[in-house]
Order: structure tokens, then sequence, then C-alpha cells
């Protein structure tokens, strides 16, 4: 039963004690990661035509993710607000930058759909399981995983660093804790496995992984279900990051979950100054490694 999870995490620490520096070779990890990201999705798609009523588990899928979005809004947002009153932080200094194209941000996230989309009609066109399908998926998935362990070593910041920010780490453990009670309450609403409900509630915002590895881990549905919400989480966080940041920087971080690190980073950084990077930073790291060890962990309870 830990096979699965022990060559993942296997996959990820390989990734992570590999130091890469040079440009050209951490580029083509990245696109290689990419590939693997857009094969799993579509196949997830595709996985997704094969499901019994097909119509009525799609709505299921969407009031699934809805509900769990709408509940992490409300406890992540809460406790980190809370929290946030208690731990000093620096206050927000906007960056009066250009920023970037909102078309450009939605971009990718709109074609992260578009590929699940493509899967489902070409699976309900096909209606036949394509050859090594689930090999095809599981050696993506652990490409896919290696390739983000060498990234989140690229970042150039030691384990040691992250761990003692102090504030990036109590945000961190912040959205963990307020997190899962939402995950609970959703399993409890659509009468899923408690387990499978904490893990859908363990992607902390980043929808390429949940999605692949609970859509493995599980079924395609679920799989579905937490990278529509986790993608929900990211878009919000783009819409919350201008007015929320100077209310509650702890909340602003914390709800960009494992994003903070890198895709939420540049707008964090605008909206609240260069103070804020460094915890920033922190929380989405530790949330980033947090997120596959969590998901697999809480999926292969009994």
């Amino acid at each position: 039963m830990y096979s699965s999870l022990l060559m993942i995490l296997g996959a990820l620490i390989v990734g992570y004690v590999i130091p890469i520096k040079h440009p050209a070779i951490l580029a083509s990890v990245r696109r290689l990661s990419s590939w693997m990201l857009y094969l799993i999705l579509f196949l997830m798609g595709y996985g997704l035509a094969f499901i019994e009523n097909l119509g009525q588990n799609i709505v299921q899928l969407f009031s699934q993710a809805a509900t769990l979005v709408g509940l992490l809004l409300v406890f992540n947002l809460s406790a980190l607000y809370f929290v946030g009153r208690y731990l000093a932080m620096p206050k927000a200094e906007p960056q009066h930058r250009k920023s970037n194209s909102k078309l450009a941000m939605f971009k990718e996230p709109l074609v992260l759909i578009a590929l699940l989309v493509v899967g489902l009609l070409a699976g309900i066109s096909y209606q036949k399981n394509l050859p090594a399908q689930s090999v095809l998926a599981e050696y993506a998935l652990i490409i896919l995983i290696f390739c983000i362990g060498i990234e989140l070593r690229s970042a150039g910041i030691s384990l040691r660093q992250l761990v003692l920010n102090r504030r990036g780490l109590i945000i961190a453990l912040v959205v963990v804790a307020s997190s899962l009670p939402a995950g609970a309450l959703t399993a409890y609403l659509f009468d899923l496995p408690l387990n499978i409900g904490l893990a859908m509630s363990s992607g902390f915002g980043w929808y390429s992984l949940s999605g692949a590895l609970l859509s493995k881990a599980t079924t395609p549905l679920i799989g579905s279900t937490a990278f529509f919400a986790d993608l929900s989480r990211e878009l919000i966080t783009l819409l919350l990051i201008p007015s929320l940041m100077q209310r509650s920087p702890a909340a602003t971080i914390g709800y960009a979950g494992a994003t903070a690190m890198d895709f939420s980073l540049p707008m964090l950084q605008r909206a609240g100054g260069n103070q804020l990077v460094p915890a920033a930073i922190a929380s989405g790291f530790i949330l980033s490694l947090l997120c596959p060890v969590m998901i697999l962990l809480l999926v292969n309870l009994a």
C-alpha cells in the first residue's frame, strides 16, 4: 500500500538533493515539469469520462470543490487574521510598480483547465482506455515530483533558514491547522471518507500537484475536485492581495498558500513591500514541502 508513497517521496527527495544552478538546465527542468503536468491533466480528464453517471458526478465535483473553497476561505482567513494580530508583522508598504497584465496571470490556469476538458472530451469520444494509461500517469507523476524537488532546491534557501523564519513558520502551521477542519467538514457534508476530505484540503493552493496526486491515489473525480479547489484558491488570492494586504499581511501571505514563494510572490511584494518577502518565501516553501507528504500519508490511512 505504501510502495507508491515511498516512490513518490523518494523522487521528491532525490530531486531536492541534486544541486543544479545552470540556468539552461533549470529551464529544461521547468519545461519537462510543465509537459508532465499537461500530460497528467489530460489523463485526469480522460479518466473522468469513464465515471458512471458522469453528469451527476460532474455536478458533485463542482459542489464539493465550491464547498471546500468556501470553507477554506473562512477557516484560513479567520485563523490567520487572529494570529496575525500577535505576530508583529512589518507594516505593508506598497511598491508602486507597473502590474503585470491580468490576462497573462490567468493564462496558465485557463490552459490547464482547457487540457482537463480536452481530456474529458477525448475520453467521451473514444470510449476506450488508452494503452498503459495508468502506467503512463504514474511515471509522469514521478518525473513531475522529481522536477519539483530540483526546482525547490534551486530556490537557493536552506531549510534551516526557512524554519528559523518565525513568522513564515507560524503562518504555514496556521494554514495547515485551519485547513484540516475545512476538509473534515467537506467530507462530512458529502459523505466522503474523513482521510480523503483531509487530503483534499492539504493542497494549500498547489493545484498542479494536489490534483495529480489525488487522481493517482484515489479517483479522477477526487483529483479533479482538489484541482479545482486549489485553482480557485490561487485565483481568489490574486483578487484579494491588493485589499487584504493593508488589513492583514499574515492573512494575505497565508491564504496564498504554497504559491507565496513563486506565483503570488511578485504581487505580494508589490502590495506589501520587500520586508514581507522572507516570511512569504518561508511560508510558501514549507507548505510546498508539506503538501505531497500530507496528501500521500492521509490517502493511505485506513
